[in-house]
């Protein structure tokens, strides 16, 4: 009789189909051999203790709140995490996190203009409940609801992605062509995760009150290109792509097996 083999403690199986925004867009701007790197994380996914950014997050999201966007929210956030960076008595761990938040919130800060989300009326993003597409649950989570006027039709709602993970990193490239394929890569990514949130957005704003979305209002602002993304014109295929490769996800799932990496050692 086969014994199954024993994942390591820090890895979580997920026996149904599912993924986060990132993941699923970076599926679907990969080749086939990446491709399944990504199936295999998602489903043998590492339990992260704390999330990464998490005091940047939240700094951010309370400045660009703000119609007046204080610079003294930034700074006195800045102060506390390098006060954490030298502080022996932290775990390293916690001392690499400050300072990871605190080189992220001083990028936002380099390219503020750059990313244009002065002009824009944001709140802070309800938590929405994973979104069922073709039998994959996806977890997208917006960090802004937006407000705007649709010229010819009205008031409506959108929502935006605050994106500061570094992979793949731009500014790590020892040549010109490698940044330039990052950067595409990125770009790609903030495009499907633009065509997610609509989806999340007609699926679920009416319930939490949120008003009536309009895709041209929904954006990731991906601060290590110094970018604010928007809908693509060819949105509605990226429609119908995302729904054809959770419909792939979820009939490849099951065949999914545990790489040697995740495995418990001996």
């Amino acid at each position: 009789m086969a014994i199954s083999p024993v994942l390591h403690e820090k890895i979580r199986e997920h026996r149904e189909p599912r993924m986060t925004a990132t993941a699923l867009a970076k599926y679907l701007v990969l080749l086939p051999d990446k491709q399944n790197e990504v199936l295999h994380d998602s489903r043998y996914a590492a339990q992260p203790i704390t999330g990464k950014y998490t005091e940047a997050f939240a700094a951010l999201r309370t400045y660009n709140c703000d119609p007046r966007r204080p610079p003294s929210v930034l700074d006195e956030v800045k102060a506390a995490l390098k006060r954490k960076e030298l502080d022996r008595d932290l775990r390293p761990k916690a001392r690499d996190e400050a300072a990871r938040c605190r080189e992220a919130i001083e990028l936002f800060q380099a390219r503020e203009n750059a990313v244009g989300l002065r002009a824009m009326a944001l709140s802070v993003a309800p938590r929405f409940a994973p979104l069922d597409i073709e039998g994959v649950d996806v977890s997208i989570r917006p960090s802004f609801i937006r407000q705007g006027i649709i010229p010819s039709i009205g008031p409506r709602i959108g929502a935006g992605i605050l994106r500061l993970a570094k992979t793949p990193d731009p500014d790590d490239c020892k040549t010109p062509k490698t940044r330039t394929v990052r950067e595409d890569v990125r770009r790609e990514m903030a495009r499907y995760m633009v065509a997610m949130m609509q989806l999340l957005l007609e699926d679920q704003a009416a319930a939490l009150g949120l008003g009536i979305p309009h895709r041209d209002l929904c954006f990731v602002t991906d601060v290590r290109l110094g970018e604010t993304v928007g809908p693509a014109t060819d949105h509605t295929a990226r429609l119908r792509a995302i729904r054809s490769a959770c419909g792939q996800i979820a009939t490849l799932w099951d065949g999914v097996r545990p790489l040697p990496r995740v495995l418990k050692r001996d």
